[in-house]
Parts: structure tokens; sequence; C-alpha cells
């Protein structure tokens, strides 16, 4: 009993052989090794591979009973029952009236089509195709292994009794109870779920909490199933010391693509504290939250994607805890990638949530376009990257930035007879940047000055490494040494506008980059040496790696790098 194992799932038995003649729908065909009439008694007896057909329902056993006055079917030894839907029965014994539609089986085992298997003791079958099961077991997980042995399902649901509805697609429990990973976990006193594992409508889990400026919360979730690939959950948020909130999540998914959204609702005072729900604002007012995300791949190449993130004012998503992010940042993009190209066609929109922060002051770029392209150079057999790139960026109450630049960049990667690897590099790149009102930017060194200017910008690497290779602790190991030069003349950075270059932290990825300004607005121009090493360590199963390194500043002309980054002395932090 609730064997969910006991049989593999065979399968569909054969289509009815076909007939040159018209035959009755209602006629029952079969075929099988062996045949005996007891003419007195009316009683056909089948052995051997029986098979009986009608009206799309099959059954399949050693030995057939049929009892033609009373229209009993009964079949022993490897029996299998097929419905018009796909869902095929097993049993020991099996008991059904002629038209192979309803009865009952001993030691019963369901396939369903639709994926899942339901086992019981006793079951029994009514005519429209309902299976009634006691002391039953039903899973929608594999349960063989890779290799075909049994093995025991991720879970599987057991109850006193089961009832499967083809009709609806669904399997409604009594005195169930639930066992996860082989243990029994928790009782389900009446419960439904489709068949194959799939969704469908109905209450989720609910959720509780508590916070000193809502009170306690309760949500319950409703999940309605909108078409196989859509779904939508609506969530009503129940608060002690304020309104409801309502919270709808919507998600699609297609051959191209998925999209989401989630959105929230309510009503209540706007106030900058947090500490209370009785804030000195009296005024009620609508608030709420738009959270959306999609990304579609058009062809093999051309992609667009999008998020999308705006709230009503800037405290709604800490008063109800959804979010503790102080900006939201909503984005568009069109891409197209292949073996040796990319373009990109973006544009972003930053609301702030710092009360100090002026939303004039943040940035709108409409529109950023980056063009990169990569060959070979065909002469040495370097390799040459281009990057033509353009950015507006727009504030309604603050500096106005348009940046244009051309950049070229070639690599020769070589080694030595002796094992080290050389990369030489020589990188160019001209600037156009256009700015006005640089008097509303209040930190002088991020303005630039006001109107057209332009620049060159130019660098040349050498960078050697020589690896050592051994084995150490059963593992191997590998040392490597580095060392780096980097050459480029004074750059004009200071009349250029700094809109993504403020940030410069040194650490492990960018210690040996041409360029340790995250952006494009700034450029290190110092000449430096850098050197460092990197160990690993690889075991079976697991792999340790560990480097350290230090830049030198060659020149003694003052940095742009600000203090605090661990690049404004002349010899770098340690990393």
């Amino acid at each position: 009993a609730q064997d969910l194992q006991a049989r593999p799932a065979a399968p569909p038995l054969p289509e009815p052989p076909t007939s040159s003649t018209p035959t009755d729908p209602d006629q029952v065909q079969f075929s099988a090794s062996g045949l005996e009439y007891d003419t007195d008694a009316d009683i056909v007896t089948a052995t051997g591979e029986v098979r009986m057909f009608r009206q799309g329902d099959r059954l399949r056993a050693d030995k057939v009973v049929w009892n033609r006055k009373t229209g009993k079917v009964l079949a022993t030894g490897n029996i299998a029952v097929t419905n018009p839907q796909g869902d095929i029965a097993y049993g020991d014994s099996i008991e059904l009236t002629d038209s192979l539609k309803d009865g009952v089986v001993d030691n019963m085992l369901v396939v369903l089509e639709q994926g899942g298997r339901l086992a019981a003791k006793q079951g029994t079958r009514e005519a429209d195709g309902t299976v009634e099961l006691r002391s039953a077991a039903y899973t929608p997980c594999a349960v063989v292994n890779s290799a075909g042995c049994p093995k025991e399902p991720t879970w599987k649901i057991t109850a006193v009794s089961v009832t499967y509805r083809p009709d609806r697609k669904r399997i409604y429990y009594a005195g169930a109870r639930l066992h996860l990973f082989g243990l029994p976990s928790l009782p389900l006193p009446k419960f439904s779920n489709p068949v194959g594992g799939g969704s469908d409508s109905g209450l989720l889990s609910p959720n509780g909490g508590y916070s000193r400026v809502n009170g306690f919360e309760v949500s319950i979730p409703y999940y309605v199933k909108l078409a196989p690939n859509q779904g939508l959950v609506v969530t009503p948020h129940l608060y002690t010391s304020v309104l409801p909130m309502l919270q709808a999540d919507y998600s699609a998914l297609s051959t191209r693509g998925a999209f989401s959204l989630r959105a929230y609702a309510t009503e209540s005072r706007r106030s900058d504290d947090l500490t209370t729900a009785n804030s000195a604002d009296t005024s009620m007012a609508f608030r709420g939250y738009l959270d959306g995300m999609a990304r579609y791949q058009l062809t093999p190449n051309w992609s667009v994607s999008g998020s999308l993130r705006l709230t009503t004012d800037r405290t709604f998503l800490r008063r109800y805890d959804i979010s503790r992010d102080d900006r939201l940042r909503s984005t568009a993009s069109l891409e197209r990638i292949d073996d040796s190209s990319y373009f990109a066609l973006t544009g972003w929109y930053v609301q702030t949530l710092r009360v100090n922060d002026s939303q004039g002051q943040q940035p709108i770029a409409l529109p950023e376009i980056d063009y990169r392209k990569r060959f070979d150079d065909g002469l040495v057999g370097g390799r040459v990257q281009l990057q033509l790139n353009t950015l507006a960026l727009t504030r309604t109450d603050g500096q106005d930035t348009q940046r244009a630049f051309a950049s070229a960049q070639w690599d020769l990667r070589r080694l030595t007879n002796w094992g080290q690897e050389v990369t030489f590099t020589a990188f160019a790149r001209a600037d156009a940047y256009n700015t006005n009102n640089t008097d509303a930017t209040s930190i002088v060194s991020y303005r630039g000055l006001e109107g057209f200017h332009k620049r060159a910008i130019g660098a040349a690497a050498v960078d050697v490494k020589w690896p050592f290779i051994g084995m150490f602790l059963g593992g191997t190991q590998r040392f490597t040494p580095r060392v780096q030069l980097v050459a480029a003349p004074s750059i004009a950075n200071t009349r250029i506008p700094n809109e993504d270059s403020r940030a410069v932290d040194l650490d492990d990825t960018n210690l040996f980059a041409l360029n340790r300004f995250a952006g494009y607005d700034r450029f290190e121009d110092s000449s430096r040496a850098t050197y460092g090493g990197e160990w690993a360590l690889d075991l079976p199963g697991i792999a340790f790696t560990t480097n350290i390194g230090q830049s030198y500043r060659l020149g003694t002309r003052p940095t742009i790098l600000p203090d605090g980054t661990g690049l404004s002395d002349r010899f770098s932090d340690i990393v």
C-alpha cells in the first residue's frame, strides 16, 4: 500500500487494431494469446497478453474473465488500464464493467499523464473518470534516480482518502499529511492541488509581523492563475495602527523573455518621522510604490530590457519595511552582442529618497550610446578594441553635461622561453565635453569648467607575470609574481566635469588596471610601477587563492586621487 515505486511508468497501451469495416463504437475489441468461451454461462476467458479496447479506454492484463451476462470484467496479472486522457492505473487485480470505465482495483498505482503518481491499498474508478482511493499517497516528484533505482520522493502527501477529478485536473485529500524528504511534517486536514505539480489559483501561506509604527501586521496573499505563463498575486496587508495596504504582483513569461511588476497602494499620513504613527502632519494622502523589470531576447543578437522603481514619497518604503535603499533607479536598454562587437542604447532616471537631497539635482541620462569593436591587428598578432561613447546628463535644477569620446586600445600578449607572460598595451582617447550651470554643483572638484572642452588621453604599459607551479599537500600550488609599468602624460582632468568617477576604491580588482578610476570622466595620469604576487592551492574538492600588491608613483607632480582612497601617496596602500 502507498508504494509509489511499485511499478515503472509504462508507455501507453497500443491503439486498437484498425479494421476496414465500420465498427460499433460501443463494441469491445480485444486480442489475446488464448481464448475460451463457456456458451452456457456466456463467459469469455482470455489469457496471455490480453488487450481490450472500448471508446478510448484500454486494458492490458495476463488474464481476463468477461461475464457477458453481468457485464463484469475481472482482470489479473500485470494489469494496466489507460483512460482517454493518458492516465495509467496499475494493480494486482481489477474488477471493471465491460465499458472499461468504472471498477475496483486492489493495490492500485495511477501514473498521471500530466505528471505525478497516486498509490493506494484499494481504488475505485467511476464511469466519469473520477478515481477514489483509500489509504493513498501522491507525489509529483521523481521516484527513481538517474540510474533507474527507486528513491524516496522529495515530498509526498499521504491521506486517509484521495479523490482524483480528471475533469477538474485536481486531487482532493481527506486526513492528509505532508512528508518532506521521507519525514512527516505538516498535517493537512482538508487540502487539494492541481495535477502535474503545476500552479492553480488559491490562497498562499499568510505572513505576520509587528512594527512600532504600524502595529501588528497580517498579510494574506491570493494567487490568481491568469494563464499557464501568467500569474497575479494579490496581497492585502492588515495593520492595527494604520489603514490597510494592497500589494499586487504580476509576472509573465514568454518564449522571448519575462516581465514582472509589483505595486503597493495605501492611504496614510506623509511624514519624515518614522518613529510614530501619530505624526504632526494630519493630512491623508495616497502612497504607493512601483517595482518592475523586463527582459526580452528579440533575436540571437538583439535584446531589450528595463527596470522601473518609483515611489510617491521618500519615507513610504522604510515605513512599510519594503526597502532600505536611499535611491531608486529606473533604466531602459537596447543591446546588440555578437562575437566581436557590442552596441547599447540606454537611459536611466534616479529618484532620491534622502531627506536632505534635492530631486532637481538627480541626473537623467538620455541617451547613452556605447559601441565597441574588437579585431586582430594583422601585423604583429595583437588585438585592437575601438570604442565610441556618448552620454547626455540632464538635471531639472542642476548641472547638465554632454560627453562624447572615441578610444582605441592595442594589446599584445607573448610568452617567453622561460615561461613569462608579457603583455604590451597602448591606449589613446579623444574626449569632447559640454557643460552648463556648473555653479549648481556644490562640490567644486566635480564641476569642471563651463562650456565646451576637449581632452586627449594616452597611456602605455607593460605587464609581466611569471607563474611557478608545483605539488603541495596532495594538490597543486601556483605562485605568480607580477610587475607592471604604466606611463601616462599629464592630463587636463580638472577642466572636465566629474560625473561617473567620484568613488575610488583600491582593491585587488583594479590594482593592476590601466585606469583605477571607475568611470570615464577621470583618468589616472601618473607614471607608476605596480608589483605583487598571487598564490593559489588546488586540492581535491577545494581551492584557495590569495594575492598581495602595491603600487609606487614614479613622478612627483600632484595627484588627483583624493585622500582616503589608498592611492593619494606615492606608495599606495598594500592590497
